[in-house]
């Protein structure tokens, strides 16, 4: 997995947790109410929820049909925030490596020419 795929990752499971958590919240469900009625683990919802972990398939389906979300939610939300990944400039060590160095010299003629020196 590259950085941009795990960066987008990262933002679909966040973004999905706080869908899940709006609808869970809009019904007035308790993590034990909606762990009942769904048979997914409360730890697990709650780590859903806070966007530090997935479900499997056939739970994340289950969750979604139960609260009224659409199956392919997470999987669309994952594949737009890998694009937008991908297409942003995410500062890794590597890119920061073939950055060019910025010339100094261009911004301190300008600078000279706008500043006054003081006087003694």
């Amino acid at each position: 997995m590259t950085d941009n795929e795990d960066v987008g990752l990262k933002a679909a499971l966040c973004n999905f947790g706080e869908l899940v958590r709006r609808k869970r919240q809009a019904c007035r469900w308790h993590f034990r109410e909606l762990a009942e009625k769904t048979g997914i683990d409360i730890v697990a919802l709650s780590d859903v929820e806070k966007g530090a972990a997935a479900l499997t398939d056939t739970e994340r389906e289950t969750l979604c049909e139960f609260l009224g979300i659409d199956i392919d939610a997470f999987p669309k939300m994952l594949r737009n925030e890998r694009k937008k990944a991908a297409t942003e400039n995410v500062e890794t060590p590597e890119r920061l490596r073939e950055a060019p160095i910025v010339d100094l010299t261009r911004y301190r003629e300008s600078w000279q020419k706008t500043t006054t020196l003081p006087r003694d």
